[in-house]
């Protein structure tokens, strides 16, 4: 998991604009949106700025708010990375916020952390 600096996060009162540098710079499809203690309230995919990019509105100027998924999926540090990757495969996606029994961000879980970037190969 991905932790401290390298966490993929933004203020839930940031401008879109300020999403997609972010987005850039950490690299990592998603990024976590949080309160001011540190919980996380949301996630941005790349995939919610392509769908709010073609409804044509005015999209550097959008709140956060109003791109994020509300209450993103995540699971707690002690859940194996068995059942991690069990998650990802029921909702079909890539990220995983890792927080705490009050929704503290601890981190965040990519597949590639799990099945290794370019390392994946089945046995047979």
């Amino acid at each position: 998991m991905l932790t401290g600096e390298s966490i993929p996060v933004i203020n839930q009162h940031s401008q879109a604009s300020e999403a997609i540098r972010v987005l850039n710079e950490k690299n990592l499809g998603a990024i976590l949106v949080a309160d001011q203690s540190g919980q996380v309230v949301g996630i941005v995919t790349d995939g919610d700025v392509r769908r709010h990019v073609l409804k044509g509105t005015r999209f550097a100027s959008t709140a956060v708010a109003d791109l994020m998924t509300e209450n993103p999926i995540h699971i707690d540090p002690d859940m194996l990375a068995a059942d991690a990757l069990s998650i990802m495969q029921r909702y079909e996606i890539t990220v995983l916020p890792i927080v705490d029994a009050t929704g503290k961000m601890l981190g965040i879980l990519h597949l590639h952390n799990l099945l290794g970037k370019g390392e994946f190969r089945f046995l047979l």
